[in-house]
This record gives structure tokens, C-alpha cells and sequence, in this order.
């Protein structure tokens, strides 16, 4: 009698823990931004959902001290186009690359220009 209790129980709680590791970077995102972006362990997934094609975007990851700032350039993302970076493409100025072991980053800032000419500005906090 006890047993079914006890799995029963663990299934609940191991639900409970899958669903609040689900919830990564893009939790305080609401549906109208025109970029979204997904942190995981070893990737940051940008997503395009401003309704143009995007030139010029940077991806910036942002310590609290703002020191050093890690970015990555892309030409051009298309509209509804996704794209995965590893973390280990980021560097800064210098050329230092990011790493998590040495850097606790505080946001990720997405920037780029429309077709249309309008500048898109997206700023995520870092959740892991």
C-alpha cells in the first residue's frame, strides 16, 4: 500500500522538476517582442520575429560590470529565421572568448537594423 504512494509522489515532484528546468531564457518574453532569445547550457537561439529581415545584428553578452563585453556578429537574419550560437563564439574587444567559468553574465542584448530602417533593440536577462 505504501508503494503506490511512494511512486506516485516521485512522478509528481520529477514533473514538478521538468517542468521548472523548462522554463530557461525566454520566460519574460512576451509575444510581441521582435526577437527572441533561448539560453541554454552551451547555446543562445535568436530568433527573428520582427516581420523583416534583420542587417547588422549583434549579440551582446553582459556582465553586471559591463568590463568586458562579449558580442558576436551576423550579417543578416532572415524573417522567422532561428539561429544557434554556441557560447564559445563570443569574444570580447581584445579577443578574450567567453567562458562561464570565469564570466556570470547578467543579460543578453540583441541589436540590429530592419529592412524597413527601423533599429530593433532586444535586452534578455540570463537565467540558468
Amino acid at each position: 500500500m505504501r508503494f503506490p504512494i511512494a511512486v506516485t509522489l516521485s512522478l509528481l515532484g520529477f514533473g514538478l522538476f521538468l517542468a521548472g528546468c523548462s522554463e530557461q531564457g525566454s520566460a519574460s518574453q512576451g509575444s510581441d517582442v521582435p526577437v527572441t532569445v533561448n539560453i541554454s547550457s552551451l547555446f543562445l537561439t535568436v530568433k527573428n520575429q520582427a516581420g523583416v529581415p534583420l542587417t547588422d545584428v549583434t549579440i551582446s553578452i553582459v556582465p553586471p560590470t559591463r568590463t568586458t563585453v562579449y558580442t558576436k556578429f551576423f550579417g543578416r537574419l532572415e524573417n522567422s529565421e532561428a539561429r544557434d550560437v554556441m557560447l564559445g563564439d563570443f569574444s570580447g574587444r581584445d579577443g578574450t572568448p567567453f567562458s562561464l567559468r570565469v564570466v556570470k553574465p547578467k543579460t543578453v542584448e540583441v541589436k540590429g537594423t530592419g529592412a524597413d530602417g527601423k533599429t530593433y533593440e532586444v535586452s534578455v536577462p540570463w537565467r540558468q
